[in-house]
């Protein structure tokens, strides 16, 4: 009843189409020039497509439409959508944040007693300076949909004796670092109570951990901005230009990770294409033979 060639083609040219238009969405070419990619990844292939389904409705209202035909343009369409979505969610779950890392600068030996982030507003890889820390005992949360948390990154120099230069506990209060600002802090969603209790976001536990990459997401900062605000009326401390980080022991393995995540997508969902293909083009090879389309 069907033909082993059809089946074929009607599981390589959709799984192939899929991995063409998920891939160039995850590249370098759409970070950069997002409008070109839409054409060649989304807008050609539909054009193509749009342009097959005419032909062969004519033809299956002349009753010469050929069933194979018929089928791998209904499965294409279908993978079309699939790729343009599930393409477009991992570029924005992950590609965008790596390609945005690899653009951004990276600053070693930073001292948060005594630096501002003004400085560093192009930074997206921090490696702090020994003996700094996330003083969990002071962390505070915002709670919309979700907790916000975010807790002060503060310098304890291994000289001093034990003082915390940046942000030494003083009773109940902290004493104010040299830049006059705590502007540097650790951040996580969901990751302490909502009063900011029991703060574990990222590796805030890890001893090891002294580095941090940037929250990059525009959805967020604001309410972790919202956060800071209550920390600062809570203490009586300014901070002038705060920058958000997920505490990290490497930055450098946290980034990789991002497209590592990336690909593990693209593989995934390219295998699940493969086999959907295959079940539609058998699927639909079936209801059109019942149909009388040959």
């Amino acid at each position: 009843m069907f033909m082993p060639m059809e089946i074929i083609c009607g599981v390589f040219w959709p799984t192939l189409m899929f991995a063409y238009i998920f891939r160039l969405n995850l590249g370098p070419w759409r970070h950069n020039n997002p409008t070109e990619i839409f054409v060649i990844s989304t807008l050609l292939p539909v054009l193509l497509n749009l342009w097959a389904s005419s032909k062969l409705y004519k033809n299956l209202r002349k009753g010469t439409c050929r069933r194979f035909k018929l089928v791998l343009n209904i499965v294409l369409w279908c993978t079309i959508l699939f790729a343009v979505v599930q393409g477009d969610k991992a570029y924005w779950n992950f590609a965008r944040s790596y390609y945005d890392f690899q653009s951004m600068a990276s600053y070693i030996n930073i001292d948060p007693s005594t630096d501002r982030g003004q400085t560093y507003m192009d930074a997206g890889q921090f490696y702090f300076k020994v003996g700094t820390q996330v003083e969990v005992s002071k962390a505070i949360a915002f709670q919309e949909d979700v907790i916000y948390c975010v807790a002060p990154i503060i310098q304890q120099s291994l000289d001093s004796g034990g003082d915390k230069s940046a942000a030494s506990l003083t009773g109940n209060a902290l004493k104010m670092p040299a830049s006059g600002t705590v502007d540097f802090w650790a951040v996580g969603i969901n990751c302490c109570d909502p009063s900011g209790l029991n703060f574990k976001c990222g590796e805030s536990k890890n001893g090891l951990a002294r580095a941090g990459i940037r929250e990059l997401r525009d959805d967020t900062r604001p309410f972790f901005l919202m956060a800071v605000q209550e920390w600062t009326a809570w203490l009586k401390m300014p901070a002038k230009h705060p920058l958000f980080f997920h505490w990290v022991q490497d930055p450098l393995v946290q980034v990789e990770t991002l497209w590592f995540a990336a690909m593990n997508k693209f593989h995934f969902d390219t295998l699940s294409c493969c086999f959907s293909a295959l079940a539609g083009t058998l699927l639909l090879q079936y209801v059109c033979y019942n149909l009388g389309i040959h």
